[in-house]
């Protein structure tokens, strides 16, 4: 009996789900018999690594040998954790969590029923992420010794996963609001195909900076700073303000209790709380607008809004959806949902089908990738972006307007750049180069200016990029990986 999986890979907690060939679809809980598992990394005096609950637990007690948060550190390419005299990079740590959560499903599948290990799964990613955090992923899902048959959108998913309980007609638009990131997309179904029509976010917001703020005003109200405190004080009130805040969804106050010269004991009232975090919630307002300019729509175009992630229980988060789109959002399975869609792309990629579940059409990339070159008459390098941002994720264009720029050449060398423009032509930003593999094509013999050069370009469904130059015979393939990140080549 086949079965398939796919894992939220999530900033503060990750989640697997399967599905099987009777197409259903299940969340296969953690040792604990919890759904989701929290996405923190603990290395012990012995060397021993703990995943999960337990390694959660250690913030408070030894956060120097406790990672968290990691997901957010994807897009820093000069990021590390050195404990005890061994240095981690995101991917490393991110390889962790990948590993147990397959680990503790495989342990289960062979208890129960005498199955074969998981290798093959999709892996869910925020629809923002660029091209270096997307290789980061699937590296990190090959370290832990998986084969990643993709990478799919984060609200993507989540779309997907809601589409299994009903197929109607409309344009929906996915809120998703986790730990640490934050993702909007719009999608329309037709006829059973679901198409992404704009997609946007920003990583580095979520519900932590939600639970920071709650931080900042508990110490306010002692007379101290978070500075002031030891690591180990810092861990433990990051613990407690998000208990505070789950509490609040629930409660109108509550008493955020925390160790600082003592036991101290601080009401938070939800009033406080959102007025103080008011400002965060305009920063997703902000990303919604901007998706709506991207598909060329209003609110009043979206027919329902899903909210996804924990972080979007919040009560103030449902009431600002409301109040600006004039209906009511739906909660569907926030902690869940996003693994699910990811289990059954996995499905419908081996069998093309799966009962009752939407087509996945037409993704959305979030970036622009393009390469320097010259305009016509110009000796001042511009950036031509082959793919722009809001472009069909998978895609192929060819290009045949590129051609020399100088009597007698006989090479052409690349530069590739990732940005975030909509338009074909922006001012060379070296900032933005893509530290891959730049390369070259050379054919040999002097050509005249003007000789045709001709370009192709690919992305596919999980984003990898590649390019593709011929001139007067001589070929050369780019493709565009970040560094330490050559493992996703050998797919």
């Amino acid at each position: 009996m086949a079965e398939f999986y796919g894992i939220d890979l999530g900033t503060t907690y990750s989640c697997i789900a399967t599905i099987d060939s009777d197409d259903i679809v299940t969340v296969i809980p953690n040792k604990k018999g919890a759904l989701t598992t929290p996405s923190v990394v603990y290395f012990d005096d012995d060397g021993k690594i703990l995943v999960g609950e337990a390694a959660k637990n250690q913030l408070g007690n030894k956060p120097e040998n406790t990672v968290a948060l990691i997901k957010r550190e994807m897009s820093n390419k000069d990021f590390t954790r050195t404990i005890m005299g061994k240095t981690y990079d995101p991917v490393e740590i991110s390889s962790y969590i990948l590993k147990y959560l397959v680990d503790v499903a495989n342990q289960k599948r062979l208890d129960e029923e005498g199955k074969d290990p998981i290798h093959d799964v999709v892996i869910t990613v925020p629809a923002y992420f660029g091209k270096m955090e997307r290789d980061r992923t699937e590296t990190a899902g090959i370290k832990a010794g998986l084969k990643v048959l993709q990478l799919i959108n984060e609200p993507t998913a989540a779309a997907l996963c809601y589409g299994k309980m009903q197929q109607s007609n409309k344009t929906m638009l996915v809120y998703d609001l986790g730990g640490g990131t934050f993702d909007v997309s719009i999608l329309q179904i037709q006829n059973g195909i679901i198409n992404t029509k704009a997609t946007t976010g920003d990583h580095h917001l979520g519900g932590a900076d939600w639970d920071r703020v709650i931080v900042d005003y508990a110490l306010e109200q002692i007379g101290a700073r978070y500075e002031d405190l030891t690591p180990r004080e810092q861990g433990m009130m990051m613990l407690a303000a998000e208990d505070c805040k789950q509490n609040l969804t629930e409660q109108d106050k509550t008493i955020m209790t925390f160790s600082y010269k003592g036991i101290q004991n601080v009401e938070v009232t939800r009033q406080e709380f959102e007025a103080r975090t008011k400002s965060l919630l305009n920063s997703t307002m902000l990303l919604v607008d901007d998706a709506l300019n991207m598909a060329s729509m209003s609110v009043s175009d979206i027919d329902e809004i899903i909210l996804v992630g924990g972080s979007s229980m919040m009560p103030m988060v449902g009431t600002a959806v409301a109040d600006k789109f004039g209906q009511k959002p739906k909660l569907i399975q926030p902690h869940l949902a996003v693994a699910k869609g990811a289990a059954l792309t996995a499905a419908q990629n081996d069998k093309g089908y799966v009962e009752g579940a939407l087509t996945l059409g037409s993704d959305k990339g979030s970036r622009a990738y393009g390469m320097k070159t010259y305009t016509e008459g110009s000796d001042t390098p511009v950036i031509f972006n082959l793919i722009l941002r809001n472009d069909n994720l998978e895609i192929h264009k060819e290009f045949e307007t590129f051609s020399t720029r100088d009597n007698g050449q006989t090479s052409v060398e690349f530069s590739f750049y990732e940005n975030e423009c909509m338009d074909e032509y922006m001012d060379v930003d070296e900032s933005l180069k893509i530290q891959g593999r730049n390369d070259s094509i050379s054919w040999g013999h002097p050509v005249p200016k003007g000789t045709p050069i001709k370009i192709i370009v690919d992305r596919d469904k999980s984003g990898q990029v590649k390019v593709f130059a011929e001139c007067q015979g001589a070929k050369g393939e780019f493709v565009i990986v970040s560094p330490g990140c050559e493992s996703v080549l050998k797919k």
